[in-house]
């Protein structure tokens, strides 16, 4: 009788053991997996946080567009991927029109904003079957807005005129000359561009 407070004690003692231990194990796959998805979304989908002596990578030409010094553009998906593709569709239709290298383009989450709200409806969601038919106009408008925002600070820095240009490659080329400087390069002034309200757009045999 005497030993059994004891045995009583151990089992108990092995019974919590095993508990932390479970506990502990449980913890750690769940802390590993949280990790794990926030560093992947991290790293595909949002800018890292930087502190405040850390200076801004990026430049922002317009709510859905942001290019680096790098020479990698950013653009802002506003619609939420559910297998329909729509996170690709979207920003290679921003893309096209901006004439960016597609191998140099990032993609953001948007924020919930008033920016980002569905043209149609003034709303912003995801569903109906409408993303593409909504958006394609506003992502080709956008793109047309930055590329003229380039092409204005490229003519601007080498004195010539705008229509004498045009980008490929996340690059404006002057087609006289052949000279070329990078999106990256021109950001900062290109930021500064006034942006026009109605852009032309690319021709369809561009």
């Amino acid at each position: 009788m005497e030993n059994l407070p004891c045995s009583h004690n151990a089992r108990n003692d092995r019974t919590h053991d095993e508990n932390a231990a479970g506990s502990t194990r449980r913890e750690f796959v769940i802390s590993s997996a949280l990790a794990a998805g926030g560093l992947l979304l991290h790293g595909v989908f949002s800018e890292p946080v930087a502190d405040a002596q850390t200076p801004a990578r990026h430049v922002a030409l317009n709510a859905w567009l942001k290019i680096a010094p790098d020479n990698t553009v950013t653009i802002i998906s506003s619609q939420a991927e559910m297998g329909q593709g729509i996170q690709t569709t979207l920003p290679a239709v921003l893309a096209d029109e901006l004439g960016a290298d597609w191998t140099r383009v990032r993609l953001e989450n948007a924020p919930a904003d008033a920016a980002y709200r569905n043209p149609r409806l003034n709303w912003q969601f995801t569903g109906n079957s409408e993303s593409t038919t909504a958006f394609f106009d506003l992502m080709r408008e956008m793109g047309a807005r930055g590329r003229h925002m380039l092409v204005a600070a490229a003519a601007s820095r080498w004195n010539v005129d705008p229509a004498s240009c045009r980008t490929e490659s996340s690059r404006v080329v002057h087609r006289p000359t052949r000279r070329s400087l990078t999106f990256g390069d021109l950001a900062a002034e290109a930021a500064a561009i006034p942006a026009v309200s109605t852009p032309t757009l690319k021709r369809q045999s561009e």
